[in-house]
């Protein structure tokens, strides 16, 4: 990409807290069992403008409540945040292990049983939260065991989400924050 094209970062950044509960809170219940009412609420939430306090809150506890949902392997809330339509994109150094990409909530589901083959106990713990509008990225701490060999892992990875009327179409993972950014036109 040239440079004249690239932008520097212009978003709100937000710090995050580790979210630990290991049971849904009423809200996702409410989101599991009434998806219609949950596709609307996330439309009129991406209505509101980006450097709004609201926004900022609803999109900061949405991150921690979806994190925390993969965390507990409670995938049916966690898909309520995605669109059936949702296209997940592995980082390029793991496409030789895994499909570079999966399609829909059951390829979702299908990315995640081949994570969970992988690393049994892995776990995605957001950091950082930058809001860029139409999109959004989350620094995570990946961590977790080999299943096989036990061998420990902890590294850094971008996840950048690209939503419609509040729901993720996309994700794609990066291992470095610079390629995330720069997939959506932006540097540091």
């Amino acid at each position: 990409m040239s440079q004249e094209n690239i932008e520097t970062t212009q978003g709100v950044q937000i710090p995050l807290a580790r979210e630990t509960r290991r049971h849904r809170t009423l809200d996702e219940r409410i989101a599991v069992r009434f998806p219609a009412l949950n596709r609307w609420l996330s439309a009129a939430w991406a209505e509101l403008p980006r450097n709004s306090r609201l926004r900022r809150a609803l999109l900061v506890r949405g991150v921690r409540q979806g994190f925390a949902a993969g965390n507990r392997r409670d995938f049916d809330f966690l898909l309520t945040r995605f669109d059936p339509g949702i296209e997940y994109h592995f980082p390029e150094p793991w496409q030789v292990d895994f499909d570079p990409l999966y399609h829909g909530h059951d390829g979702y589901r299908e990315a995640w049983r081949v994570i969970l083959e992988a690393f049994e106990d892995a776990r995605l713990d957001p950091m950082e939260l930058l809001d860029l509008g139409g999109c959004f990225l989350v620094t995570v701490e990946m961590s977790g065991h080999g299943a096989g060999s036990g061998v420990s892992i902890s590294q850094p990875l971008f996840q950048l989400y690209t939503l419609r009327r509040g729901l993720a179409v996309r994700q794609d993972d990066f291992q470095d924050r610079a390629a995330a950014l720069e997939a959506v036109g932006l540097s540091e």
